[in-house]
């Protein structure tokens, strides 16, 4: 690890289906949610040389596609970790949605990221799958530079292993260090 190096890595809800019977993050927040992402990013790199400081997360629809533009906005280099491979993560955790244009701002990020900076973990479709996808950006982010984990997280259990919450335990555990959490309740 460098240690004048930040990895900032980033977890976070998906943009609720419709008829999500626990609601956790609704597309009318997304403008906002965006915000406060891009928000958190500036606090925590003011005096830092932008290639100082690389971002790491998966690329669902959500708090992930909205951390890698705000990243990518501010002249940052972000690291893009798939579970399983681009078909069946876009079926699983990037459609679905009418609002957002999810798909294509996926597409995007993914096409202009180099491969070097693209990894595709090409497991079967498992919360095992979402838990090693987990792990190994954590490892990659904590080799690269001191680890600072920004959420978007309603602070509940979630809905199993793999999930933001597994996550954010994870991380605390292995890094000793709090989150910095966005609850998209506070976002109205």
């Amino acid at each position: 690890m460098n240690p004048d190096h930040l990895s900032l890595l980033f977890t976070g809800h998906m943009v609720d289906l419709p008829g999500r019977p626990n609601p956790r993050f609704s597309s009318e927040l997304v403008d906002a949610a965006g915000a406060e992402i891009e928000r958190r990013i500036r606090r925590h790199t003011e005096d830092r040389i932008q290639q100082n400081v690389k971002g790491f997360a998966s690329l669902a629809r959500g708090g992930d596609i909205l951390f890698h533009e705000a990243c990518r906005k501010l002249g940052f280099e972000t690291v893009i970790v798939l579970p399983f491979s681009q078909d069946k993560f876009l079926k699983t955790s990037v459609e679905g949605v009418e609002s957002g244009d999810w798909e294509k701002r996926f597409q995007k990020l993914w096409n202009e990221t180099p491969p070097a900076r693209r990894h595709n973990l090409d497991r079967p479709v498992t919360d095992e799958a979402y838990i090693a996808c987990n792990e190994f950006m954590l490892d990659l982010a904590s080799r690269a530079g001191h680890v600072q984990l920004i959420t978007l997280w309603d602070e509940s259990t979630g809905d199993g292993t793999g999930g933001t919450s597994h996550f954010i335990e994870e991380v605390k555990q292995k890094s000793g260090k709090q989150p910095k959490i966005i609850n998209p309740e506070e976002l109205y």
